[in-house]
């Protein structure tokens, strides 16, 4: 396909494509910066999941919000068919694909918007009229950044950002109050689950953990979750000693993230909740196994990463060819109590 001139002075409306989950969407928030710098005027239009929504509210960048599975029966060509006529109808003038897959190359191209940009991936490059090579190494952020640099977008701040309010934070506290965690007092916040079975850390060892942190630190745990997530967090407060208590299921992912925000601390797997409070600024220790931290690492405040990396990692992370010993059983506790207390000892708690 002819590549088509871009024109920066034409540019008054941009469509960005995240067709991912939450914590890649949270790693896409620094591009919107950047665009929003290059082409001050232009509104920002942002397609998502609809379970990634709520992370781009309040963000100053973000003129709109489309929800790309917003109905049943949304993979089926009656459904595309319409999201691809709604963003046609709105004429953007530039459309970055941040997700590079058959759906986005294609909604792109039927959008038909002044100019196209995105990864040259999956061979669907040729539906682009500006092509950026894929890298297969180094961190998501500079990569989702890669995209929009050739079209002068650029940001000083390369941090992902989850804005929350003060409504927000203030029924955090309340809600933080309840289960007799006091406004003055630390804590850290604790996140056992994940998409993938095979990315997360022992509910015993959560457990553990907490326990070790009053005992030596005199920190007490708030574990944190999704509905999916409560019978993970019932195991850890009851391996906990009393140590900690449980607020999962309890809150959306904004709530979540005003819980982490309150946090002198924040242990996680490798998932969309240690990007989530990354993104708030408070500091994380990351538990990485079937993934590797070189792409995905929290970015954004001071972290810790704990991993034990083995001969067939990174893997598809669904499945494990080692499922006697998965990756994850490597982490013991004291390695990540050190973490959290190697955070502390450097004053850059919460």
């Amino acid at each position: 396909m002819r590549e088509r001139r871009f024109e920066p002075a034409m540019v008054r409306s941009i469509l960005v494509v995240r067709l991912y989950f939450i914590g890649d969407v949270l790693l896409s928030t620094p591009v919107l910066a950047a665009l929003k710098n290059a082409f001050p005027d232009a509104t920002l239009t942002v397609l998502v999941k609809s379970r990634a929504t709520d992370v781009l509210k309040n963000n100053p960048y973000v003129d709109e919000v489309l929800e790309y599975d917003a109905v049943a029966g949304y993979h089926g060509p009656v459904w595309t068919g319409r999201m691809a006529r709604k963003l046609r109808r709105a004429r953007f003038d530039l459309a970055v694909d941040l997700t590079g897959d058959l759906r986005s190359s294609w909604l792109l191209f039927a959008a038909d918007p002044g100019f196209r940009v995105g990864f040259n991936h999956a061979g669907f490059g040729f539906l682009l009229d500006r092509r950026i090579p894929y890298r297969a190494s180094g961190h998501g952020v500079e990569h989702l950044l890669s995209a929009v640099a050739p079209i002068g977008a650029e940001t000083d701040d390369p941090s992902p950002r989850l804005y929350l309010t003060d409504i927000e934070l203030g029924d955090a506290a309340r809600l933080l109050a309840e289960q007799g965690v006091g406004e003055t007092a630390r804590f850290a916040g604790l996140a056992p689950g994940a998409n993938w079975e095979y990315r997360r850390w022992s509910p015993e060892r959560f457990g553990a953990l907490a326990a070790m942190l009053r005992d030596r630190l005199g920190l007490s745990s708030v574990v944190t979750g999704s509905p999916a997530d409560e019978g993970l967090a019932s195991e850890v407060v009851s391996c906990s000693d009393g140590a900690a208590v449980s607020l999962a299921g309890e809150t959306d992912i904004r709530g979540m993230a005003a819980v982490a925000a309150r946090s002198a601390v924040f242990v996680a797997n490798d998932s969309g909740p240690m990007h989530v409070a990354a993104s708030v600024g408070t500091p994380v220790v990351a538990l990485f196994g079937p993934n590797t931290p070189e792409v995905y690492a929290p970015r954004g405040a001071p972290s810790r990463i704990v991993w034990h990396e083995r001969p067939c990692c990174p893997c598809d992370q669904k499945t494990c060819v080692r499922a006697d010993d998965p990756c994850m059983n490597a982490i013991e506790v004291h390695e990540v109590y050190d973490a959290v207390e190697s955070l502390l000892s450097e004053g850059v708690s919460g």
